[in-house]
């Protein structure tokens, strides 16, 4: 009785040990596929590692030419605001020298003397002081800061058509 109950066992044993051997390919293959998988989930880390760092790296040049736009747009605007001061500046010299010429009395204000003196000086090419010209900016600033800040710029014509039809004689 004895040999009956092995030959199952052996059987069975047999079996596992054959079904085992068979599928040792496959076994064999999916773990190859697996490693593979794994390296390409490394390189894929790698990838996504390098991505990131060059888009930190593109935020920051972004961020710089940003910066550096807005402060040349700075420049810029404050360039412009300063050759409209400018042109004001001229206006007002004109405006004053022509009510000058056209009356014998001076009827100009102290302000407006000290202007007209500073800024005639300025055109004959004679150094002006820090405070002169700091007066000069908060004389206009006062009489055109709502064109100046948004920077509207005087109409030349005009300037030049009260010279036109001035006479002198």
């Amino acid at each position: 009785m004895p040999v009956p109950f092995l030959i199952p066992i052996i059987a069975g044993v047999g079996g596992v040990i054959l079904g085992a051997l068979s599928r040792q390919p496959e076994v064999n293959r999916l773990k190859n596929q697996v490693k593979t998988l794994q390296a390409e989930i490394q390189r894929l880390q790698r990838v996504i590692k390098e991505q990131d760092r060059q888009i930190k790296e593109l935020k920051v040049r972004y961020s710089t030419l940003k910066a550096y736009h807005f402060i040349e747009k700075s420049k810029h605007k404050s360039k412009i605001k300063g050759a409209i001061m400018f042109q004001y500046c001229f206006k007002e010299y004109m405006d004053l020298l022509i009510m000058q010429a056209r009356s014998s009395k001076n009827q100009l204000t102290e302000e407006e003397l000290y202007f007209f003196n500073i800024f005639e000086r300025m055109t004959n090419n004679t150094e002006i002081t820090i405070e002169e010209k700091m007066f000069l900016r908060g004389y206009i600033r006062d009489k055109y800061s709502f064109q100046i800040d948004r920077m509207i710029a005087p109409n030349n014509g005009d300037i030049i058509e009260k010279v036109e039809n001035f006479h002198v004689a």
